[in-house]
């Protein structure tokens, strides 16, 4: 029985037949195609699983082909054959969404390999995971964890891809911008980035932007002269002279004053810095890789965000995607988080319970991997046995209901707080909204209130007394 259809799409005749040959040996069924155009009619009229394409056609370019397939089916896995190595190239096709970049001398069983490679990449199934009527329930994972080096790469299409992004941009000197909520890795795809490239053994520099105090930003960035200000007792480096033959790395650049805007679009045209205070300039050799939660287009046509330094930042892209929307790389990164848990807490907690899985699983994760870390370190605390149970994970991940809430639905909490500005005061009004917000949430079930509250019945009692919530 044949496995799937590959097209190949290639002007030199001996190489499609070389290929055809191969592949229908190795139980595909294969379609050629002579020229662009005729290719993408193929792919319009038949059922494609994968192509293979040149990036030079007599009538079409490697890029054209892209954009045309992926608007018919942008599932079908594509790669990419040149005879030329253009890292600028190969970073377009990548952004493109071609699955691999290619270059000549081809070897079918390299080719077999990457095509191999990619279909798998297509398949939908979970192996992680079994589904139910009630919802999906993760495998406990095993004792054995592999190696990691720092970082982990789960092994899904999502990640895949983004590694394949940082692979392609790494040996370059582009610009990159991060985005992604936060607790997303956006620091970690920066140092992947810088540790893959050439500046590797040169010094990373992370700067958040969003704790810069506006009138030392400056300072901070392109450093000062002694005298400079009040207080500039002597010279100082600033970021991006400490980033000098490495990369800087600047986090939440959206929150950049407009003033540090135009000084680093200078930096970014000329390579130089002018320090605080000083009537020279310095050239500086820096990579800059920037990230940021918000949408900086949009920054842009609000006028937060300079236009000539969206442009001048926005070489490459990388986005990353919310812990929630992969909830297939869950179970790889509780096992990566609980090695590490392990190890800094000198523990041998080995797995998960299933009831503990439901609730991870459930749960939408708004802090991200950052928060999946926290909450599995607390919970290889907490455990008494080899085994992580539900209740050895915060009331906030298994009460989600209770802890978040929904800003689109507003709040139906009765009162409002106090005006004082006594401790005591403060102290009261807060409690007294916290105890009004759980029973809601609970149907006034003041069992299931104290539980989450974390205190008994009784003392429930006596703080709705004291607070003349009894009636309410």
């Amino acid at each position: 029985m044949a496995k799937d259809t590959l097209l190949i799409i290639d002007d030199d005749v001996d190489i499609c037949m070389l290929l055809k040959r191969f592949f229908e040996r190795k139980g595909y069924q294969v379609r050629i195609a002579f020229k662009g155009a005729e290719g993408i009619e193929i792919v319009k009229k038949e059922k494609i699983d994968i192509v293979l394409t040149d990036f030079r056609l007599p009538d079409k370019d490697g890029f054209q082909i892209l954009e045309e397939i992926k608007a018919i089916d942008h599932q079908i896995p594509i790669i990419v054959i040149t005879g030329y190595s253009d890292v600028n190239q190969a970073v377009k096709v990548i952004r493109l969404g071609a699955y691999e970049y290619v270059t000549k001398p081809i070897f079918p069983e390299e080719i077999f390999l990457l095509v191999e490679d990619a279909l798998k990449m297509q398949d939908k199934s979970l192996p992680l995971q079994e589904v139910n009527d009630d919802f999906p329930v993760v495998k406990p994972i095993s004792k054995t964890i592999p190696p990691q080096e720092g970082f982990l790469i789960p092994k899904s299409a999502y990640s895949k891809h983004v590694q394949q992004l940082i692979d392609v941009v790494s040996p370059t000197n582009m610009t990159v911008v991060i985005t992604g909520e936060s607790g997303t890795g956006k620091e970690v795809v920066a140092r992947m980035i810088h540790n893959a490239s050439k500046r590797k053994n040169g010094p990373f520099i992370p700067v958040d932007c969003g704790a810069l105090p506006q009138e030392l930003a400056s300072s901070e960035l392109f450093g000062h002269v002694k005298g400079a200000f009040t207080g500039a007792t002597s010279d100082k480096k600033g970021s991006f002279e400490m980033a000098n033959g490495g990369t800087l790395f600047l986090d939440e650049i959206g929150n950049l004053s407009y003033e540090n805007q135009v000084k680093l679009l200078r930096v970014l045209q000329e390579r130089v810095i002018r320090k605080v205070g000083s009537e020279k300039d310095m050239p500086v050799d820096v990579r800059i890789i920037v990230a940021t939660n918000e949408d900086l287009k949009e920054a842009m046509y609000k006028g937060s965000f300079r236009e000539d330094i969206y442009y001048r930042v926005n070489e490459f892209k990388i986005e990353l995607n919310p812990l929630r929307k992969n909830k297939d790389e869950l179970s790889e990164f509780v096992q990566f988080f609980l090695k590490k848990s392990n190890e800094e807490l000198d523990k041998s907690v080995e797995t998960v319970s299933e009831e503990a899985w439901k609730v991870l699983y459930d749960y939408p994760w708004p802090g991200n991997i950052r928060e999946l870390k926290n909450t599995i370190k607390r919970a290889v605390l907490m455990a008494k046995s080899k085994i992580i149970k539900k209740d050895d994970l915060p009331q906030e991940i298994i009460h989600p209901d209770i802890f978040y809430w929904n800003k689109n639905k507003g709040s139906n909490v009765k009162g409002k707080p106090t005006d004082s500005l006594l401790l005591k005061d403060v102290t009261a009004a807060a409690e007294k909204q916290a105890i009004i917000r759980v029973l809601s949430l609970s149907n006034n079930n003041k069992t299931k209130a104290a539980e989450v509250l974390g205190i008994d019945r009784k003392t429930l009692y006596n703080k709705l007394n004291a607070y003349g919530l009894l009636e309410e």
